[in-house]
């Protein structure tokens, strides 16, 4: 099933149970304009994650780097790797898988944890590969395959997932072009996501987000947008807009005008303009639509 907003902690992790203890796989569709601001925000997971387009174009953007996805392509993004995905048309959609590393790995101490696992999942240039129909049949064909199988549950289809999604490890690690990221930049990006998630109901400057990091504020604007594909104050906004939403719907009581203040938006008008540019409705629109 669609997850609409993920719940995410205040270290961009997701919060999402994937699966259950005994078959720790989620399977799932995104259609992105579901999605309450019509796009997934910035988040991580402790999961691996394989995403295969189905239908339009979409922007997957991990760390820095960007990739528009058409049909038969995708990406994979290692555990522990902040990204998103925007979509650029409006039927965007794409499967998605998340995976515990174990349902690669089998049991602890295992020679494929030790080997073909744990080295990968620590490695800091193993953070995504992307992939295709030309360049990688094997893995667009099983991934298909796992969709189907998780949708139909034919008899034994949670091991033949299972034997399937160790097959586009097995591709995925093979491929020796993976990018690197630093550790300071990991750093200096959740050190000023932290302070953006504890401070977003406040009035934020510039200069004090450029403080928590010791950089200049020009420094920090160019370090933020080279590294997260956006300012930090579309970011700060879409975090208020994201967190806004359950508000909204916790209560028909609550009014707009407290829920624009508490959420640090300083007027009523602006949450209003702001909200309905982002979802296409107002914040009533979207109170009613959804809790009716």
């Amino acid at each position: 099933m669609q997850i609409y907003n993920i719940p995410i902690n205040d270290d961009r992790m997701e919060t999402t149970r994937h699966g259950n203890a005994e078959f720790p796989v989620a399977i799932y569709e995104t259609v992105l304009i579901k999605n309450i601001l019509g796009f997934v925000n910035w988040h991580w997971h402790n999961e691996i994650q394989f995403c295969l387009v189905t239908s339009g174009s979409v922007q997957f953007i991990v760390n820095n780097s960007t990739f528009e996805a058409n049909i038969e392509e995708g990406i994979f993004i290692n555990s522990g790797v902040l990204h998103m995905a925007k979509p650029l048309t409006k039927d965007a959609a794409y499967i998605c898988i998340d995976a515990d590393p174990s349902v690669i790995s089998g049991f602890s101490g295992s020679v494929t944890e030790q080997k073909y696992v744990l080295p990968f999942l620590s490695d800091k240039s193993f953070s995504y590969r992307v992939f295709n129909s030309k360049s990688n049949m094997g893995i667009v064909k099983n991934l298909m395959a796992i969709y189907s199988l998780s949708r139909e549950q034919p008899f034994a289809y949670e091991a033949e997932i299972m034997s399937r999604l160790c097959l586009c490890w097995i591709d995925i690690i093979r491929k020796k072009d993976f990018v690197s990221v630093s550790d300071a930049d990991y750093s200096r990006l959740k050190i000023i996501l932290s302070f953006i998630h504890e401070h977003y109901s406040e009035k934020i400057s510039l200069s004090q987000i450029a403080d928590e990091v010791h950089l200049c504020s020009g420094e920090c604007c160019r370090y933020f947008k080279k590294n997260m594909n956006c300012t930090i104050f579309e970011y700060i906004n879409n975090y208020r807009l994201t967190e806004s939403t359950a508000a909204l719907l916790s209560s028909s009581e609550i009014p707009i005008s407290r829920i624009a203040y508490e959420y640090g938006f300083g007027s009523t008008s602006y949450y209003i303009e702001k909200f309905k540019k982002k979802t296409g409705m107002t914040p009533h629109a979207y109170r009613k639509l959804y809790k009716d």
